[in-house]
C-alpha cells in the first residue's frame, strides 16, 4: 500500500481531518523535488501519527488491518516505510534510505547494511557516511559500522561528523588503538575546537 493510500485511510476514520490533507499535498510536492527534505518527511510522519491515534491503518507491507490501540511508533513506522520505500527510487534520495535501514535492521540485517553502503557516498561532506555509521553502532553493530565507515571514509574530503562517528565505532567495538589511528590521520584536516574533540575523544578516563 502506497503513503497516499495509507493516508486516506486513515483520514477516512479520522473525525476532524482539518487541512491535513491539503498539507498531506503539500508536503508530499516538496518531497518530489527534493526527497531529502527531513522537516517535510517528519511532518509526514508526525501527521500520519496522530491520526492513527483515532485509528489504526493497514500494514503497508501485508495491507492487513492492524487492530485496536496501535502505539503511536507503530503508526510511526508504518508512515515511515511507505513513504521511503516510495522515494528511494530517486537516485539523489538518501534520507528515505537511511529511514528504510533502520526499520528493516532487526528483520534483516545483511539487507539494512547493502541499503547503507548504497547510500554512503551520496553526500559530498561525509554527513550521510556519518548517520550511516551511527545507525549501526546504536543497533549494536559496531564491527558492521566500522567495515562500512572503512569502505567509504575519505577524511581529506569528509567533514568531521563522519571521522567522530567512525571513532566512536572503534571505541564501541573495543578497538581504541585503531580510534586512535582514524583520529591521528583526521588531524591534518581539522580546526583547532575539532582537534581538542578528538584528543578527549581517543584520551583514556583514568588519563584525563
Amino acid at each position: 500500500m502506497s503513503f497516499l493510500d495509507l493516508m486516506k485511510q486513515l483520514f477516512q476514520h479520522t473525525a476532524e481531518p482539518g487541512d491535513h490533507p491539503a498539507r498531506v499535498k503539500r508536503l508530499r510536492e516538496r518531497l518530489s523535488a527534493d526527497p531529502n527534505d527531513i522537516e517535510a518527511f517528519t511532518e509526514l510522519v508526525e501527521i500520519a501519527q496522530n491520526a492513527e491515534a483515532q485509528h489504526p491503518p493497514a500494514d503497508p507491507l501485508t495491507a492487513e488491518h492492524t487492530g485496536t490501540g496501535t502505539a503511536p511508533a507503530v503508526s510511526a513506522n508504518l508512515a515511515i516505510w511507505a513513504l521511503a520505500e516510495e522515494l528511494s527510487g530517486n537516485p539523489s534520495s538518501w534520507y528515505p534510505q537511511l529511514q528504510l535501514a533502520k526499520l528493516s535492521l532487526p528483520a534483516d540485517a545483511a539487507g539494512a547494511v547493502r541499503r547503507l553502503h548504497t547510500v554512503a557516498d551520496r553526500n559530498p561532506s561525509g554527513q550521510v557516511l556519518a548517520a550511516c555509521i551511527n545507525i549501526l553502532t546504536q543497533a549494536g553493530m559496531p564491527d558492521q559500522a566500522l567495515s562500512l565507515g572503512l569502505a567509504h571514509w575519505d577524511p581529506a574530503t569528509h567533514g568531521f561528523g563522519a571521522a567522530r562517528a567512525l571513532i566512536e565505532a572503534a571505541l564501541t567495538a573495543g578497538r581504541e588503538k585503531d580510534a586512535r589511528t582514524y583520529a591521528n590521520q583526521y588531524v591534518p584536516y581539522a580546526n583547532n575546537a575539532e582537534k581538542r574533540e578528538l584528543a578527549a575523544l581517543v584520551t583514556p578516563s583514568d588519563a584525563a
